[in-house]
């Protein structure tokens, strides 16, 4: 059976529960007590059969104990273990996105229980689910998961449902990333995808006839290589964690998502796209180690302009500006920059 759980960024995201495991789109109610010491139960497997590389995020919940870790990166065709500690007894959630080698976030799997996330590409565990974004963390949606049964797996899809395909799309999808026409991905790899496949092996002298995992892998490492040389960059400038939000224009309306993290001193891909367009938007603020915001000289430290759009608290993606107190949402003023024919640009935030 399949269940679905999110449609976001114009893609349906599911996963399909296996082996027995069943999948909820509301938590099980858990006891208070304070964890204590258990037997660690089976560990949950992640198996991607999207034609998509997937960051994938667990967590755990046993009373009002809690504890997230991530992020690891689960190849088309592939399995990974997760949770190999969680206590007898504890609920298991999972959070997933598509890799940042992809432009953009392309597939989404979510839930409605909110745990924290650290920065993306980075390994991270984090105790405790409250006040994420005090602590320097984003807050996010994860999806609940049943561990009852005696190997408990959660298989990610996509509509297409590749299954032992996806391998092949997954070849075809990152080829596609670099510029590499395949045609349709469908994970039959034909006479274009083959080509294709010969074309990169050439350009980058890969000799031999590698197993179609190990071409995945060096696929992966040139898309993420490239995927740097694309997008907006907004680099923090100064003693404090900022946090970010970015605005597009989609079709006829507006798109704005956050939020994005900068540490003091580091720089960000807050969009992970060519800048085909001409405008893009941003806002951005700065905060204390205690979570307040950051103020300088007598003013709050922040980056915004004249153009309102709307945000939220948690992690967000937006469809229209308008009527964002009527929908429940906050406002902020971006700022707009005009990027001319650039693929990627830099802000200074100081």
């Amino acid at each position: 059976m399949v269940f679905r759980i999110a449609r976001k960024f114009g893609l349906m995201a599911q996963y399909t529960p296996c082996s027995g495991v069943r999948a909820y789109l509301a938590a099980a109610v858990m006891g208070l007590a304070l964890l204590t010491p258990a037997p660690a139960q089976a560990k949950l497997r992640l198996c991607n059969e999207t034609s998509y590389v997937l960051s994938v995020a667990t967590a755990f919940q046993l009373g009002l104990a809690s504890k997230t870790e991530g992020w690891q990166s689960v190849l088309p065709g592939s399995c990974k273990t997760a949770l190999k500690n969680i206590p007898d007894g504890a609920g298991a959630f999972v959070h997933a996105v598509s890799h940042t080698a992809h432009s953009a976030d392309k597939l989404v799997f979510d839930g409605s229980e909110r745990f924290c996330l650290g920065p993306r590409g980075r390994r991270f565990t984090i105790e405790g689910r409250r006040e994420c974004r005090k602590r320097g963390y984003i807050s996010a949606n994860f999806a609940p998961v049943d561990m009852d049964a005696s190997r408990p797996t959660v298989t990610f899809t996509e509509d297409d449902n590749f299954g032992r395909l996806a391998v092949m799309a997954g070849i075809q999808r990152l080829l596609g990333d670099i510029g590499y026409e395949t045609g349709t991905i469908d994970g039959f790899g034909g006479v274009r995808t083959r080509e294709a496949i010969s074309a990169f092996k050439l350009r980058y002298q890969i000799r031999g006839n590698i197993s179609n995992a190990d071409l995945l892998k060096k696929l992966l490492d040139t898309t993420a290589e490239q995927s740097e040389e694309r997008g907006l960059i907004l680099c923090n400038k100064t003693d404090y964690l900022v946090w970010a939000a970015t605005g597009i224009v989609r079709e006829d309306s507006f798109e704005s998502r956050g939020w994005h993290r900068i540490d003091a001193k580091d720089c960000a891909q807050v969009i992970n796209s060519n800048l085909d367009d001409k405008y893009y938007f941003y806002y951005a603020e700065a905060v204390t180690d205690t979570g307040r915001q950051a103020v300088r000289a007598g003013r709050p430290v922040l980056w915004q302009g004249d153009f309102t759009m709307c945000t939220k608290s948690t992690r967000f993606v937006i469809n229209n500006r308008e009527d964002c107190q009527a929908r429940g949402l906050d406002t902020a003023k971006f700022r707009r920059i005009d990027t001319g024919t650039a693929r990627k640009w830099r802000v200074n935030l100081d």
